[in-house]
C-alpha cells in the first residue's frame, strides 16, 4: 500500500509540473486578469482627490454650444475661465488646420494661461513596404504657445481592457511623455525634454518617480468606474456657472465624455451588464485623469515576480494533495473549497494592503486538478486496497475499523504479529435443550437473531469478531488495531450483551419461546494475531495460551452461577477509575487444565 501512495504522489507531481509549464507560458493570464478586475469591483468606488477635475464635452454641451467641431475660439474662452487652474490638459485633437483667426484666438488664450498641455496622437502609416510611426501634433500656432504636449494614445490588453498606463514612448530616439505624465510634469514646470529615462528603466521627472519602465506601463489604481472623478459639463463652465476661483490650484482635464465621440475604454470596473450595474466604459479623458492621479499619488499595483507565482502554484498543489489523499471525495472537496477560499482571501489581502498582484487562478486550478487526480487515484487504486482489506477483515470488524486500517496500514501485519489483547468467549446456556424438537430452520433463525445483536455490540465497542462457534462466539479487543483500553472495552461489551439478552428474552417469552442464558469469559495477554490458513482459504484469528484460558473461564460460569468471569490478567490491564461505577467481585483462585499455577478470577455484580 505504501508503494501505491508513492504512485499517488507521482501523479500529483506530474499534474503540478504541467501546470508550472502552462503558467510559465502565460496560458492563465487572461483568467488571472479577470480575477484582478474582480478585486476592484468588490472594493467598490472610492473618493478621488478633489484637486483633479474633468470638464466634459457631454451631450448637453453639444446641444447648448452647437454642432461639433466647435470654433477654437470657444476653447480659448474656456481657458480664460480656467486662469487659476494649476494645469489645464486638453484631450482634444488640434492636428488639422482651422480658420486662422480661430487658431490665433486659441493660441493667445493658451499663452495667457501659461500651463496648458495639448494632446498629440501616435499613428501607424504605411509608405510603400514600410510602416512608419507618425506623431500628429497640434497645428503650429498652438504648438508655439503650449507649455507641453503628450501623446493621448492608451494601450488596451488582449481582452480589450485598460489596466495599465503607458507613461512614455520613444519617438525618433527621444522619450515622449504621455498626456497624463506631461500634465504631471507641467505642474512642476517641466517640459518633455526634462524627462529622464534611466538605465534601470526608472522614469524620473523632477520629484516624480515612476516604476521601472521596460516597454510595458505600470498597473494603475482605478478609483472607480466612469464618472468617479468630478466631471463638470463644458457649457456650464463656459456660461460662468463656476467662478474662476473654483478651479484654483486644480488639475483640470478637458475632453469629450459623450458616447457620440466613441472615445471610451473598458476598465476593471466595466462589467458585462453595464447599464444595470452602473459600470459603463470610461471616457478617454477620465483615463488620463486616472493616470495623472496615479503619477501624482503613487497609485500603482505590482505584478508578483514569476518565481513567486510558480512557488504559490507548487504550494497549493502540495496542499491539495495533502488534504485529498486518503480521504473520501466529499471530504477532500470540502478541504479543497476551504483551501481555495483561504488562498483567495490571502491574495486579496496582498492586493488591498500591499498593492501586490499574486496569481489566484493557476494555483487554484492546480489544487483542483491535483484533487481530481488524487480522487481518481483513490478510486482506482486505493479502492482496490479497501476491497482487499474489506475482504480480509470486513466479516470481523466494523466499517470504522476498516477505515482505520486503510488510513494506518502499518498497524496490521497480515503475516502475523504479537499484540496485547483481551480475548472474549461466550456461549448460550440452555441452547441444547432449546434445540430439541426444533427444525433446523427454527434453530438457525433464533441463532441469527441472537448473533445479530451480539455482533453489533462487539463492533460498537471496537472489537473484532473472530468466529462463531456453534452457539458461541469468539471476539478480540485490541487487534488488529491496538487499543490501550482493550480490557475495559471487552468488559463493557460483555455487560451490554447481558442487558441485550434480557431484552431478547422478554421478546422471545412474549412469543412463547424459551429464553436463553449466557456465559462470558475474558482473559488478557500477548497473542499472535494474523491471517492463518492456506493460500486458498485464510482467516483472521489470534493464537496463544491466553486464548485458551479465556475459553476455560467461559465454561466456569456454570459452576460459579455467574454470567461473566474474567481473569486477574484482564484486571491488570483495566483502568480501574474508568470502571468505578461497577462492582467487581473476586471469586478466588481456580485450577485451570493445562496451567501449572492457579488463576485468580473475578466477576461483576
Amino acid at each position: 500500500m505504501k508503494g501505491k501512495f508513492h504512485g499517488g504522489q507521482a501523479l500529483a507531481a506530474l499534474v503540478t509540473l504541467l501546470m508550472l509549464f502552462s503558467a510559465t507560458l502565460g496560458l492563465w493570464s487572461l483568467l488571472e486578469a479577470k480575477v484582478y478586475d474582480s478585486r476592484f469591483q468588490q472594493k467598490g468606488a472610492e473618493a478621488p482627490p478633489e484637486s483633479i477635475v474633468i470638464i466634459g464635452v457631454d451631450d448637453e454641451s453639444l446641444h447648448q454650444v452647437g454642432r461639433w467641431p466647435w470654433a477654437r475660439s470657444i476653447h480659448g474662452e474656456l481657458l480664460d475661465r480656467l486662469e487659476q487652474a494649476k494645469v489645464v490638459c486638453i484631450d482634444i485633437s488640434f492636428a488639422s488646420d482651422s480658420q486662422e483667426e480661430e487658431d490665433q484666438a486659441l493660441a493667445e488664450a493658451i499663452g495667457r494661461h501659461g500651463r496648458v498641455v495639448l494632446a498629440a496622437h501616435l499613428s501607424l502609416e504605411q509608405e510603400g513596404d514600410y510602416i512608419n510611426q507618425v506623431l500628429r501634433l497640434p497645428v503650429d500656432p498652438l504648438l508655439m504657445e503650449t507649455f507641453s504636449i503628450g501623446f493621448a494614445n492608451f494601450p488596451t490588453e488582449e481582452d480589450n481592457i485598460v489596466r495599465r498606463a503607458l507613461p512614455m514612448t520613444l519617438f525618433d530616439g527621444y522619450p515622449l511623455p504621455s498626456l497624463a505624465l506631461a500634465t504631471a510634469m507641467a505642474g512642476e514646470g517641466l517640459d518633455p525634454s526634462e524627462l529622464d529615462w534611466q538605465e534601470d528603466g526608472l522614469i524620473v521627472a523632477g520629484s516624480l518617480a515612476l516604476p521601472p519602465f521596460h516597454g510595458q506601463g505600470p498597473l494603475i489604481h482605478f478609483r472607480g468606474p466612469a464618472e468617479t472623478y468630478e466631471t463638470i459639463p463644458y457649457y456650464q463652465v463656459l456660461n460662468g456657472d463656476y467662478p474662476p476661483e473654483y478651479f484654483a490650484d486644480k488639475w483640470v482635464l478637458v475632453g469629450p465624455v459623450s458616447p457620440l465621440f466613441k472615445d471610451e475604454f473598458n476598465t476593471p470596473y466595466t462589467q458585462s451588464n453595464m447599464a444595470l450595474k452602473g459600470a459603463l466604459p470610461t471616457p478617454g479623458v477620465e483615463l488620463h485623469a486616472t493616470a495623472l492621479d496615479a503619477y501624482l499619488n503613487q497609485g500603482y499595483f505590482f505584478k508578483a515576480p514569476l518565481w513567486v507565482n510558480l512557488m504559490s502554484l507548487v504550494f497549493l498543489g502540495f496542499s491539495a494533495y495533502v488534504v485529498s489523499s486518503g480521504r473520501r471525495p466529499w471530504q477532500g472537496l470540502l478541504f479543497l473549497i476551504f483551501l481555495a477560499l483561504l488562498w483567495y482571501f490571502f491574495t486579496g489581502v496582498l492586493w488591498s494592503q500591499m498593492n501586490l498582484w499574486v496569481d489566484f487562478v493557476a494555483p487554484a486550478m492546480t489544487a483542483l486538478l491535483v484533487y481530481l487526480a488524487a480522487t481518481a487515484y483513490n478510486h482506482f487504486f486505493v479502492e482496490q486496497e479497501r476491497k482487499k482489506v474489506q475482504g480480509l477483515f470486513g466479516r470481523y470488524v466494523s466499517d470504522k475499523v476498516v477505515d482505520e486500517l486503510l488510513k494506518n496500514p502499518d498497524k496490521v501485519a497480515l503475516g502475523g504479529q504479537r499484540q496485547i489483547v483481551t480475548v472474549f468467549f461466550s456461549d448460550i446456556r440452555g441452547f441444547t435443550s432449546y434445540s430439541e424438537g426444533k427444525t433446523p430452520e427454527e434453530v438457525v433463525s433464533r441463532l441469527n437473531e441472537y448473533f445479530t445483536v451480539m455482533t453489533s455490540i462487539v463492533f460498537k465497542h471496537g472489537g473484532t469478531l473472530d468466529k462463531y462457534l456453534g452457539d458461541g462466539m469468539m471476539a478480540v479487543f485490541g487487534a488488529p488495531i491496538p487499543q490501550e483500553d482493550h480490557a475495559e472495552r471487552a468488559l463493557r461489551a460483555s455487560l451490554e450483551m447481558c442487558r441485550a439478552l434480557e431484552e431478547l428474552n422478554r421478546t422471545w417469552e412474549a412469543r412463547g419461546e424459551k429464553p436463553f442464558g449466557i456465559g462470558i469469559g475474558l482473559n488478557s495477554g500477548p497473542v499472535l494475531s494474523g491471517n492463518i490458513g492456506s493460500p486458498e482459504r485464510m482467516e483472521y484469528t489470534v493464537i496463544g495460551e491466553d486464548v485458551n484460558l479465556s475459553a476455560r473461564l467461559e465454561s466456569m460460569n456454570k459452576e460459579k452461577g455467574t454470567q461473566i468471569i474474567f481473569s486477574e490478567r484482564t484486571l491488570r490491564y483495566m483502568q480501574l477509575p474508568a470502571l468505578e461505577d461497577l462492582k467487581i467481585v473476586e471469586l478466588g483462585d481456580v485450577a485451570v487444565r493445562g496451567m501449572v499455577q492457579p488463576v485468580k478470577i473475578y466477576t461483576v455484580r
